[in-house]
């Protein structure tokens, strides 16, 4: 039952965090020159940060979808480097999928337990 708690309250601040990142990205698509230089930084830098937050949850759970995460975390950031804001807004909306798989899983299961 650990392993549930631990992956849903990772999970719901990693989802949190994508839906930040995705409202992120939409800014970005209309901005240019040395505006859009600056705010690639930053969100290169946010992304960093979640990027982060995923390896701990995939280490402290095990779980494969936040291997998944990652994974797509990686080519989202890709994207954004070379200018491809679409592709990356839409890679980062099945990157949101993946951990929200683990959400509704785990609070199937905590409920199931009469934790939620």
């Amino acid at each position: 039952m650990r392993n549930e708690i631990v992956s849903y309250q990772f999970a719901e601040r990693i989802k949190s965090a994508l839906i930040l990142s995705s409202k992120m990205l939409l800014v970005l698509e209309g901005m240019q020159g040395d505006e859009l230089a600056g705010a690639k930084r930053i969100t290169l830098t946010f992304f960093d940060a979640l990027s982060s937050e995923i390896v701990l949850a995939s280490n402290a759970t095990g779980r494969e979808e936040f291997k998944l995460a990652e994974e797509k975390l990686k080519l989202v950031r890709r994207m954004i480097e070379a200018g491809n804001f679409k592709e990356a807004h839409g890679t980062l909306g099945s990157t949101v999928a993946s951990v929200t798989t683990v959400c509704a899983s785990t609070m199937q299961a905590l409920t199931e337990k009469g934790l939620l």
